[in-house]
C-alpha cells in the first residue's frame, strides 16, 4: 500500500479497546440508560398515571401502542437518513427532542394529550437508538462487537429498571410528574456533553469521504501512536454497498438471514415490550399485589439484566451467539409462563422479576447485538432500524392485546402464556438462523461474536 493510503482497519480492528474507545462506550452506555429510564417510566407507573388522568388502567394500552407506533416510525425513517448524512447529529438532536418531550408529558391532562406526546417522544427515540448502536459498533473491533453491543443494550435495560426502582419514590415525594421531570432534565443536561465529546463514526466518514481529515484525528485518539501523513486517503476492507440501503439488506446472500432476524426481533420485542409495559399492572391485577410491591418486583429485573450478559457471554463462548440466544429464549418462554403462579406464591414474583431481566431483557440485548454485527457500515443503521422497526410494529399490538385481555377479565393462565408465546417463535427463528450459518461453513458452526 502506498504512503498516500492508509487502512483504518489496522487501528479499529485491534482487540485492545484503549482509553478512548472505552470512554466512548461509557458515553453510549450512559445515554442508553437515560433513554431507557425515560422510555419505560410510563409502564412502571401505568396504574398511578391512570389514576392521575382519571382513566381505567386498561386504557393505558392506547399509550403503550402509540409509543410502539412512534418507535416504529422512527426506526423505519431516520436510520435511512443517518446512513446518508451521519450518526452524530441525529443522536444529539434526537436525544434533545426525547428529553423535551419527556418533560412535555407532564403537561398532559387527558389520555389523548398524553398519548400524542408519547407517540412523538418515541418517534425521536426510534431514530436515536439505532444510531447510537451503529456508531459504537463502527468503533469496535469485529471480534468483540457481539458481546459489547449486548452489554450496551443491557444499559438500556438497566435504565428501564431504574424507572421501576426510583419512579415510585419520586411519586411518594411529589407526584407521577416528578418521575418525568427527573428523566427529562438529566437527559437534557447530558446533551451539551454529547455536542462537545460525541464523534462521528470513523467508518462512516471513510465511506463518505476517504480524505476527510477528521478520520486521521479520530484514529489518533484511538491509537496515540498512529501517524497520519498529509493528504492521506483512508481505506477499509469492509464492503461498501452503494444502492438503496433497504434493498441492500437482501443482497449478497443476506435475504434469508435478514428475514430471520426480522422474525426473531419482531417476536421477541413484542413479548419484551408487552411484559415491560404491563408486568407491574398484571402482578397488581392478576396477582393481587399492591402497586408498590408489583412495581418493585418488576424492577428486580435490573439485577437480572446485569447477570444476563454474563450468562449470554458464557453460552456464546461455548455455542456461538445464535444457539446461545436459542437457549436463552426457550428459558425466557418457560419462566414468563410461570408468572401465572404468582397469585398463589407471591414470593415467586421476585424470582421471576429477576428472570425477566436475566432471560427476556438479556435475550433482547443479544438479538440487538446479533443484528448490529450482521451488516456492513453503509447499511448498518438501516439494518438495525428495520429489524427494530419490525419489532416495534408487533409491539403496537402486544400491549393493546394485553389491555384487552385485562378488560375481558382473562385469568393468569390465559394472559401470561399468550404474552410469552412470541418468545418461543423467536427461539425457532434462531434455530433456523443457526442452521443456515452452519451450512455456510460445514466444517464448523459459524459464530457471531
Amino acid at each position: 500500500m502506498s504512503a498516500s493510503q492508509q487502512s483504518i482497519d489496522q487501528v479499529l480492528e485491534r482487540p485492545e479497546m484503549g482509553a478512548y474507545r472505552w470512554g466512548l462506550y461509557a458515553i453510549c452506555g450512559v445515554l442508553m440508560s437515560l433513554e431507557g429510564y425515560d422510555a419505560y417510566i410510563v409502564s412502571n407507573l401505568a396504574a398511578i398515571i391512570a389514576r392521575g388522568l382519571s382513566i381505567p388502567i386498561p386504557s393505558m394500552a392506547f399509550v403503550f401502542s402509540a409509543q410502539a407506533a412512534g418507535m416504529a416510525l422512527g426506526f423505519y425513517t431516520i436510520p435511512i437518513l443517518a446512513d446518508r448524512i451521519g450518526r452524530r447529529g441525529i443522536v444529539i438532536v434526537g436525544s434533545a427532542l426525547f428529553g423535551l418531550l419527556t418533560l412535555a408529558s407532564t403537561l398532559a391532562v387527558t389520555l389523548e394529550q398524553f398519548t400524542i406526546v408519547r407517540f412523538l417522544a418515541f418517534a425521536s427515540l426510534g431514530g436515536t437508538m439505532p444510531n447510537i448502536v451503529a456508531l459504537m459498533t463502527e468503533f469496535m473491533p469485529s471480534i468483540k462487537r457481539g458481546r459489547l453491543i449486548t452489554w450496551l443494550f443491557i444499559a438500556h435495560g438497566l435504565g428501564a429498571s431504574s424507572a421501576g426502582l426510583f419512579g415510585p419514590m419520586l411519586v411518594q415525594l411529589h407526584s407521577w410528574q416528578a418521575a418525568f421531570w427527573a428523566g427529562g432534565i438529566v437527559l437534557l443536561l447530558f446533551v451539551p456533553f454529547l455536542y462537545f465529546y460525541f464523534p462521528e463514526s470513523c467508518r462512516f466518514l471513510v465511506v463518505k469521504d476517504p480524505k476527510d481529515v477528521r478520520i486521521g484525528r479520530l484514529l489518533q485518539r484511538v491509537d496515540p501512536d498512529f501517524v497520519v501523513a498529509p493528504g492521506t486517503t483512508f481505506t477499509t476492507a469492509e464492503v461498501s454497498p452503494r444502492g438503496i440501503p433497504v434493498v441492500e439488506l437482501f443482497r449478497d446472500g443476506r435475504a434469508p438471514l435478514t428475514l430471520l432476524l426480522w422474525l426473531a426481533m419482531g417476536a421477541a420485542l413484542c413479548a419484551t415490550t408487552t411484559l415491560t409495559a404491563w408486568m407491574p399492572s398484571l402482578l397488581h391485577v392478576l396477582g393481587g399485589l399492591d402497586t408498590t410491591t408489583a412495581t418493585r418486583m418488576s424492577a428486580v429485573s435490573a439485577f437480572g439484566a446485569v447477570a444476563g450478559p454474563i450468562l449470554l457471554t458464557l453460552l456464546m463462548k461455548k455455542l456461538g451467539m445464535p444457539l446461545a440466544l436459542l437457549l436463552t429464549l426457550l428459558a425466557a418462554w418457560i419462566s414468563m409462563n410461570l408468572l401465572a403462579m404468582v397469585g398463589g406464591l407471591p414470593w415467586l414474583g421476585w424470582v421471576l422479576g429477576f428472570a425477566f431481566g436475566l432471560l427476556v431483557i438479556g435475550a433482547q440485548a443479544g438479538l440487538n447485538g446479533l443484528v448490529a454485527s450482521s451488516y456492513p457500515t453503509s447499511i448498518r443503521s438501516t439494518g438495525i432500524g428495520w429489524a427494530g422497526g419490525i419489532g416495534r410494529i408487533t409491539s403496537i399490538f402486544g400491549p393493546g392485546l394485553a389491555g384487552a385481555m385485562l378488560a375481558a377479565k382473562w385469568g393468569p393462565w390465559e394472559v401470561y402464556p399468550a404474552i410469552a408465546s412470541p418468545l418461543l417463535l423467536a427461539a425457532i427463528a434462531m434455530l433456523i438462523f443457526y442452521k443456515i450459518r452452519a451450512g455456510e461453513a460445514p466444517s464448523a458452526p459459524r459464530r457471531t461474536s
